[in-house]
């Protein structure tokens, strides 16, 4: 089945592709007449040359071309809820499902037993959960967010749920929807839409000679060529236009701007390079190689973005892939300097080519001819014509535009290249960004908000209907806080003394160490604080920070010494921060979420859940269970150890480490699998998953009241190794 696309991005597109499009009286093509006969309860006639005249049992229409190229926009629509409907339908969900997850207004269908009820929601959630595709989020929405892809009727009524969602983007009258809802229906039944899409007369309708690439592959429609997401610090921005590319697997080259980026960094430019060179003898005859510097024209990112779109472009028979170049922390790097003229060629036309061609220097011109030739890596191998991209072009080698871009002399953007960029609007200070520059992008705004479980390919978590949030916590001491709460009302205080939106923090900011739920207080302060204390409240009131109406230094509030003489954060200070903020405290649950079980090797400290007395120990500072312990020292030796990629290599590693120690701390999810069902697997074992995507399982039963006990063992290892600390809680 065809991959899924956005129906938000699409529904968008396809409204604005409407509202822009050419109303002037406009023709059918002769493929398309000769098979659309018949839609709905209509007879077509007869073609006229800007009209059709239709029948039915009751009347005699003339209605006007205009309404079939409308219906063929809101087409593409249909066609894509179907898509989304079968999916469902084939992953096995029911029409009781269906009305489960968005009752209708008459639910006289459904089973009035409220069990029966939950029991078909709870199913539909448990095969979602279960469906790991690239479009589980998509679904997800589909199924739940009515909204937002503008649904009425129920998704089961497999007739006319479409009816709505599709006539919106026409935003007709009643009186020509019925009938544009009718050929919508009959253009996709009848497999004739690409014979439109095709068309030259579906260009004049678009409003330009651009080419249908776009259209055809129903791509989302008319994404922005050009745009920047901005938003503050942690929000998200560069994992939004992640997520977009990866979902929809586009092309995609990444760079990153800094102050030291020029145009040669950006575009390309000769380098020195080693290369074997040829040493020829006293006849001229070549008698050796050796290791020589050469000078190569070295391509950068937006190079290999150029040559990369127009062979997309040129090798599109059915269809034209996307070409995406992402320039993260654009704002960080001298704009004008880095695009120099190409800054010309980002005003594009309404068909998305460069409205202004520029002329290629030699060193350019020469390096684009050798790639789009023959035995180049961008070799154009089909012969393409966009002579129609730039109208009157006019050129300088009495040639075709076709003829100067592929031999390089000139530089256009193609309409499927397109650049999106990042800004981090607390940084505008370092190279700001002038108005002509800013006109020639779309911006997006990525707001903060709270954080969201995802799955391993970053669809949404569902329970309950509703997304799981991350619940992030700040630690410190043997307490914790929300972490959404404390940016609620720090962001409230940012706003109120600097009256801006930059400085505010995003969700995401700050992040807890691989396989923990919550920010370490070394961590919160470090990077939290700081950066509060030195780029936010800097020359502003900071008595949200004092501790006993003190005047004390960042330094001195916020970090005190340990026994053994070592630097560690203030747990007192961030205390006093957040009743200073009004932010809710409480104590750490400990093993709240732990198997309750215990045996000969239970751990000690697990039925403890609210005793704080009774937890012994404490690795790095923190106070926690024994399992628990050992969790972390696991992930910190993965955080230590980068190199270890999968899940084999870190046990092979870690066992190395444990030679003298015979118990298990970790398995892989084969040796997991293998484990006896009936013995430890349920109840000894806990995964943590890794960057690769694979589970590491570690040991959870521990003992701690002999010397010899496995817990005094595991703690003479961590010591060996300098894993960190372990130590009992005076």
């Amino acid at each position: 089945m065809d991959e899924l696309l956005d129906l938000g991005i699409l529904k968008t597109s396809l409204s604005e592709l409407i509202a822009h499009s050419n109303m002037d009286d406009c023709v059918l093509p002769d493929e398309f007449k000769a098979k659309f006969h018949a839609f709905g309860d209509y007879k077509i006639e007869q073609y006229f040359l800007y009209t059709l005249q239709v029948s039915s049992r009751k009347s005699l229409l003339v209605i006007p071309n205009q309404w079939v190229y409308i219906a063929a926009c809101c087409c593409q629509y249909y066609v894509e809820l179907i898509k989304y409907k079968d999916k469902l339908d084939a992953l096995g969900f029911t029409s009781d499902m269906y009305e489960a997850c968005h009752p209708s207004k008459d639910n006289s269908s459904i089973p009035e037993d409220q069990k029966t009820k939950d029991a078909c929601k709870e199913k539909a959630e448990h095969f979602l959960n279960s469906y790991n595709g690239a479009d589980k989020e998509l679904l997800v929405n589909f199924l739940w967010n009515y909204e937002s892809w503008g649904g009425g009727k129920n998704i089961k009524r497999s007739n006319d749920f479409t009816d709505s969602p599709v006539l919106n983007i026409a935003n007709t009258i009643n009186a020509s929807s019925s009938l544009i809802g009718a050929i919508v229906k009959g253009i996709a039944n009848q497999d004739c839409l690409n014979l439109l899409l095709e068309s030259e007369e579906w260009k004049s309708f678009e409003g330009s000679s651009a080419s249908s690439d776009t259209a055809k592959k129903n791509s989302g429609g008319k994404m922005a060529l050009q745009q920047i997401f901005y938003g503050a610090p942690g929000t998200g921005k560069s994992y939004e236009v992640n997520s977009i590319t990866k979902k929809n697997r586009y092309a995609t080259i990444r760079t990153t701007f800094h102050p030291d980026s020029d145009y040669s960094t950006f575009v390309g430019a000769y380098k020195p390079t080693m290369a074997n060179a040829p040493v020829y003898g006293a006849q001229g005859v070549e008698i050796a190689k050796e290791k020589r510097i050469t000078y190569t024209f070295v391509k950068q990112a937006f190079l290999k973005a150029y040559l990369g779109a127009w062979q997309k472009l040129a090798n599109g028979v059915d269809s034209v892939e996307p070409q995406f170049l992402v320039i993260e922390e654009i704002n960080r790097g001298n704009c004008a300097q880095i695009f120099g003229d190409l800054f010309q060629l980002l005003d594009r036309s309404g068909n998305g080519f460069s409205t202004y061609p520029i002329e290629a220097d030699a060193d350019l011109q020469n390096e684009i001819a050798k790639e789009f030739g023959q035995g180049g890596e961008y070799m154009l191998a089909n012969e393409f014509n966009v002579d129609y991209a730039v109208p009157d072009y006019i050129s300088n080698y009495g040639k075709t535009l076709t003829e100067d871009i592929k031999l390089g002399r000139i530089l256009l953007l193609p309409n499927n290249l397109y650049i999106w960029a990042t800004m981090n609007t607390s940084d505008q200070s370092l190279f700001p960004i002038d108005s002509a520059f800013k006109r020639r992008w779309e911006w997006r705004y990525v707001k903060i908000s709270k954080g969201y479980k995802r799955g391993a390919n970053g669809e949404l978590v569902i329970k309950n209907s509703e997304r799981v949030p991350l619940g992030w916590k700040i630690r410190f001491n043997n307490n914790e806080c929300d972490w959404w709460e404390f940016l609620e009302a720090i962001n409230k205080q940012i706003g109120s003394v600097t009256s801006s939106d930059d400085k505010k923090l995003g969700y995401f900011f700050c992040k807890p160490n691989l396989g923990e739920s919550f920010i370490r207080e070394d961590k919160f302060v470090n990077k939290v604080i700081f950066y509060l204390w030195n780029d936010v409240f800097k020359d502003c009131d900071v008595s949200i920070f004092r501790m006993n109406d003190t005047n004390d230094s960042f330094y001195d509030i916020f970090f005190i010494e340990d026994e053994q003489g070592n630097t560690i954060a203030n747990p007192d200070a961030i205390g006093q921060l957040m009743n200073n903020l009004g932010v809710r405290i409480s104590p750490v649950p400990y093993d709240n979420d732990l198997d309750e079980e215990s045996g000969d090797d239970s751990d000690e400290n697990q039925d403890d859940t609210q005793d704080m007395s009774k937890v012994k120990f404490k690795y790095n500072g923190v106070p926690n269970s024994l399992r628990e312990i050992v969790k972390s020292v696991v992930l910190n030796f993965i955080s230590s150890n980068p190199d270890l990629t999968t899940a084999a290599s870190i046990r092979d590693k870690f066992k190395e480490a444990c030679a003298d120690f015979t118990t298990t701390v970790v398995k892989t999810e084969n040796e997991y699998n293998e484990l006896d069902v009936e013995s430890s697997k349920a109840k000894c074992w806990q995964a943590i998953s890794l960057n690769s995507g694979e589970k590491l399982y570690i040991y959870t039963q521990w003992k701690a009241k002999n010397a010899n006990d496995n817990f005094f063992k595991l703690m003479k290892v961590v010591e060996n190794n300098n894993w960190g600390q372990i130590s009992p809680v005076e």
